[in-house]
């Protein structure tokens, strides 16, 4: 078990207060006693504003900022906690809810990584949330295997993170930078873990755990979700480029089609969507492949 270390929990929040205050408690009731809580408000327009503010003090740091999205929220948050001299940084959207414990479990892993991933659970089921899952530099895509390494030890190495529940050391943060605002949302935890493995083994446990909360079916697409998951395909791949030597891969496109086609049968499938919804995202994805390459041309002159 390593020595004790300064701890700040940063926290990106966006008009779900009553989710917001459910974490910020979840926070504040943790087995190790947290040094610091940074909650970055998005530019909320419901009542986060007046609750931070009734919450605000020595031990909880409030910044609010324009709606730069989650990308923006997590670069902030964590430059401030890198900035204020933090040893770990906990990172986590306002829709999760660490365990009791969490915290604990997971500098229990401190001396083999400084990069460490919580088992994450939907809190109206308790049914556990696969996330196993390598990145494929030559894709941009994951590689899913459904937690099977869990089944059998009570943790495993994965070669990139998430910002819901990641535990990342300063020394880590010191190398790689700040995440990357150009993502606004989607990928850019992706990113910022495939960074991180270049300097440690990222960990993934099953002994920390926290719920997440289910707001809409997973298999429901959001709009802004439609644009940015595929024209952040295209900056992942620019971005990681200089790393991995990865130009025009065949099997790039290949699975770039292969996921634009499963997502607009789901799409005119759906019975949710109204067919005005459907012309709406499949619209809004073929618009973030236009601009994702436009993106990638420009910056790399190809």
């Amino acid at each position: 078990m390593m020595l004790p270390q300064s701890i700040c929990a940063v926290l990106v929040t966006y008009n779900r207060v009553d989710l917001l205050k459910e974490c910020v408690n979840s926070l504040l009731k943790q087995t190790i006693t947290l040094d610091k809580i940074c909650i970055v408000d998005n530019g909320s327009t419901d009542e986060t504003p007046q609750y931070l503010k009734s919450i605000a003090s020595d031990k909880i740091t409030i910044i609010t900022q324009s709606n730069v999205g989650s990308a923006g929220g997590f670069h902030t948050a964590i430059k401030y906690a890198y900035e204020n001299g933090y040893d770990w940084i906990w990172t986590m959207d306002d829709d999760v809810e660490p365990f009791r414990d969490c915290l604990e479990q997971l500098l229990k892993l401190g001396d083999i990584s400084k990069c460490i991933n919580p088992l994450r659970l939907f809190k109206d089921n308790d049914e556990v949330y696969e996330w196993e899952h390598y990145f494929d530099y030559k894709t941009c895509m994951p590689i899913v295997h459904n937690n099977m390494s869990l089944r059998n030890k009570e943790y495993c190495f994965v070669n990139t993170t998430c910002f819901e529940g990641m535990l990342i050391h300063r020394s880590i943060v010191e190398k790689i930078g700040f995440p990357n605002r150009d993502y606004f949302i989607a990928g850019d935890d992706t990113e910022y873990g495939v960074l991180a493995n270049l300097y440690t083994n990222v960990a993934y446990t099953k002994t920390a755990k926290m719920y997440r909360k289910r707001l809409v079916s997973l298999n429901k697409i959001r709009p802004l979700q439609a644009y940015y998951e595929f024209r952040n395909l295209f900056l992942l791949k620019r971005n990681l480029r200089i790393h991995f030597l990865q130009r025009n891969s065949p099997s790039f496109y290949k699975n770039l089609y292969k996921e634009l086609k499963y997502r607009t049968k789901l799409i005119l499938k759906g019975k949710e969507y109204t067919m005005a919804e459907k012309k709406d995202l499949i619209s809004r994805m073929l618009r973030g492949i236009r601009d994702g390459i436009k993106l990638y041309k420009v910056r790399t002159n190809e």
